[in-house]
């Protein structure tokens, strides 16, 4: 049966929007739990917090300024969004000493016209969404590759921030907090090798009947040489054995038609489907490379 029937057959009863609920909410909790894992010095230096209020999740950290800890995730997902919500949310970000974040909107918040309620409060939208993707967690077949794929141990935790850090344009404080998950419940971390050499690192939470492919970054000089692919396939497969029924995951939407978008790409490859494109809002003067 090719990847695309099994999506078919298997997303009979669920339709896009409560595919895209799901997917959102197992990116909340992912985030919830990075959160969670961080020592205790690590959350006092970079006042790191995540605070789930009534099923909107706020992530901060004034030390760590990237778009990745300063966002927020669900609104207007399980209850119409309001004005004074949404005042309550830049308040919080403004006492906490952040000028620049995102709001995430997805294509099923309510009310439906957020996003314009959004302008009315000063948040621009960012110039690239994000998509949601999903798939059955059925194996796929591995392609032969040069690079070899194993789970990570506490001994490669150095390796994996070294990577995520640079990939993701994080202080060396903020990728080491990802190797608090290589020993966590509920988390499996990734590294793939050439040779003798770790180059990528990947992560995969589990929660109810779904995975998340969480985070993924290869070494600048080591890309197009098949490690996001074989990360992708190891985490599938992984996903399937471990009796999951979904897998999610989301990426950056391509801002053209001919944009090179290895991410999305390869999540097409492997048999996700883009089943929500989130636009971001921002404060103005807000900005990230990626």
């Amino acid at each position: 049966m090719s990847t695309q029937l099994a999506i078919r057959e298997t997303s009979i009863s669920y339709s896009d929007a409560e595919l895209a609920a799901m997917a959102e909410q197992v990116e909340m909790r992912a985030w919830k739990d990075i959160v969670a894992a961080a020592p205790s010095w690590l959350r006092l230096s970079t006042q790191l917090l995540a605070e789930d209020t009534q099923g909107v999740l706020l992530l901060a950290s004034r030390g760590i300024q990237s778009l990745l800890f300063n966002r927020v995730i669900g609104l207007g997902e399980h209850a119409p969004a309001t004005s004074r919500q949404i005042e309550e949310l830049k308040e919080r970000y403004s006492n906490l000493g952040i000028s620049s974040y995102w709001i995430h909107v997805g294509p099923y918040a309510q009310p439906s016209r957020l996003g314009r309620v959004l302008l009315g409060h000063g948040l621009k939208p960012y110039r690239r969404s994000w998509v949601k993707m999903m798939r059955p967690a059925c194996r796929v077949a591995p392609t032969p590759s040069e690079v070899r794929v194993r789970r990570a141990s506490m001994e490669d935790a150095h390796a994996v921030a070294s990577i995520l850090g640079p990939a993701f344009d994080l202080p060396q404080q903020a990728a080491e907090l990802f190797t608090q998950l290589i020993a966590r419940p509920r988390w499996t971390i990734y590294v793939a090798e050439l040779g003798s050499e770790i180059v990528a690192a990947a992560g995969l939470f589990f929660d109810g009947e779904i995975a998340y492919l969480a985070f993924s970054a290869t070494r600048e000089q080591f890309r197009r040489r098949g490690a996001q692919r074989a990360l992708m396939q190891s985490r599938i497969n992984h996903a399937c054995d471990a009796g999951y029924r979904w897998i999610a995951t989301e990426t950056g939407f391509p801002l053209a038609a001919d944009e090179p978008s290895p991410s999305y790409h390869n999540m097409l490859w492997a048999g996700f489907r883009p089943i929500a494109i989130r636009d971001n809002y921002a404060p103005l003067g807000t900005e990230w490379k990626s």
